[in-house]
């Protein structure tokens, strides 16, 4: 049980009254003596002012006929009763080991200075404005590149619910916004695996409104499967890799402008080093070690953070040798998607292959051109671009050396992402374990 009271302790005329929190705990602070509890006191100062002369009478307590005193025993009394009530309704909610002098200073200044109210978080419920909140949260979760594909979707589903005319809630994510979202997709010509990473961020963007209590539908988990598009889903676009006879034509190639004999260079140290154009164009020759007489580079990848050492082929030694141990200057991802295609057709790799090509189609109704992947047939030169290099090597070894040093190499986590990554199915992996099997025996 605890008690509040008040008294004057200063010595001059007019002070601020102090408060006394006296409380027992049952089996601690006993008297040294005579072995009974003590209680624990404690005393801090109020912002309660009066007189010295008029607390001797208040305490008395005398009857004030005086306008003023009979007025400032009132105050008195509402100011010690309400400071009373808050203190001991504290004192009750918290472990009483934790009470001191300090403490109870805090709760008497929280109770002339409350601390303002936390604002309630205000949650969009709808879908668009609910993107926003989501990456401004997770904007030091998301890496540069996931933001910039969240942005994009996010771009998709604005001209979506401008063509629909309708603002899209949370709960509206369903199977029926599947069947009409795929319909618009269709319709302005993406590809369904941009479709499926499109259905995959809309859904992580609700799932994670759902755990700030934001009613989803029952159907959201299935947004991803069973896509309504046949025709889409039948499409099945093989892997644009440059082969070794058509990496000797490349190294062929005579009366190439400078600009152009770089990016040659570079297409070939792609392809005998398996990187991703954000790994191979940061290469230089401090990366270079030598290790029980092999030149290995090791290079921490920018996308996967992941550590790897890459063996050194002759076809990459002899570019550095030319060039007195110094790799090819580095370009933008842009120029070098542009180039490529140039040194490409130059070395006539015309052989037609189904694909998507970026082209501006029939303009919206803005009159503002699209672009989009146009899927059809064309010069394979047209189709390769700087991600060719990565899909070469893993394709062109795959089968000849061990898995476990192509993925060592690329840094794909299993084998089977590599299998996905250079399209290879089941029935591919059958015939290739067919010719194993056969020359085993030999």
């Amino acid at each position: 049980m605890a008690a509040l009271t008040f008294s004057y302790r200063s010595d001059k005329h007019k002070a601020n009254l102090e408060a006394r929190l006296s409380f027992r705990i049952n089996g601690e602070n006993k008297h040294p003596i005579k072995g009974i509890e003590m209680p624990y006191s404690y005393y801090t100062r109020t912002e309660i002012e009066t007189t010295k002369t008029f607390w001797q009478e208040y305490k008395k307590g005398k009857k004030f006929r005086d306008g003023d005193k009979a007025n400032e025993k009132e105050d008195i009394n509402k100011e010690t009763q309400s400071l009373r009530t808050y203190v001991i309704a504290k004192f009750n909610k918290v472990d009483t080991s934790t009470i001191d002098k300090n403490w109870l200073k805090n709760t008497i200044h929280n109770y002339y200075n409350p601390p303002e109210p936390e604002e309630k978080e205000l949650i969009p419920h709808n879908l668009f404005d609910y993107w926003d909140y989501y990456l401004n949260i997770r904007a030091n979760e998301l890496s540069d590149t996931e933001q910039r594909k969240f942005k994009v979707t996010k771009r998709k589903v604005q001209r979506y619910q401008k063509e629909i005319n309708k603002t899209l809630a949370i709960i509206d994510i369903n199977d029926n916004f599947k069947k009409n979202f795929l319909e618009y997709c269709d319709s302005e010509s993406y590809a369904l695996s941009t479709i499926k990473k499109d259905l995959g961020l809309i859904k992580r963007v609700c799932m994670h409104a759902r755990t700030k209590g934001i009613e989803t539908s029952p159907e959201l988990e299935n947004l991803k499967s069973s896509l309504v598009s046949k025709k889409v889903e039948k499409e099945k676009i093989p892997k644009i890799y440059l082969s070794f006879d058509e990496l000797d034509k490349i190294k062929a190639v005579k009366g190439l402008p400078d600009y152009l004999k770089n990016v040659r260079d570079w297409i070939i140290i792609s392809c005998y080093t398996g990187q991703r154009v954000s790994d191979f164009m940061r290469f230089n020759k401090s990366m270079i070690r030598i290790d029980n007489g092999i030149e290995v580079l090791d290079i921490t990848q920018v996308k996967t953070g992941k550590n790897v050492t890459i063996p050194l082929l002759p076809e990459v030694i002899s570019i550095l040798d030319k060039r007195n141990g110094e790799f090819p200057h580095a370009m933008s991802d842009q120029r070098y998607n542009e180039w490529i295609k140039l040194v490409c057709k130059r070395a006539k790799i015309s052989n037609r292959k189904k694909g998507r090509l970026t082209k501006n189609i029939n303009p919206n109704q803005e009159g503002q051109s699209i672009i989009r992947n146009v899927l059809g047939t064309y010069p394979k030169w047209q189709l390769v671009s700087s991600h060719v290099g990565r899909r070469s090597f893993c394709t062109n070894y795959y089968g000849k050396i061990a898995t476990t040093y192509i993925k060592n190499i690329t840094a794909h986590s299993t084998e089977a992402q590599l299998l996905t990554y250079i399209g290879k199915g089941s029935n591919d992996t059958a015939l290739d374990a067919y010719k194993a099997l056969v020359e085993a025996k030999i």
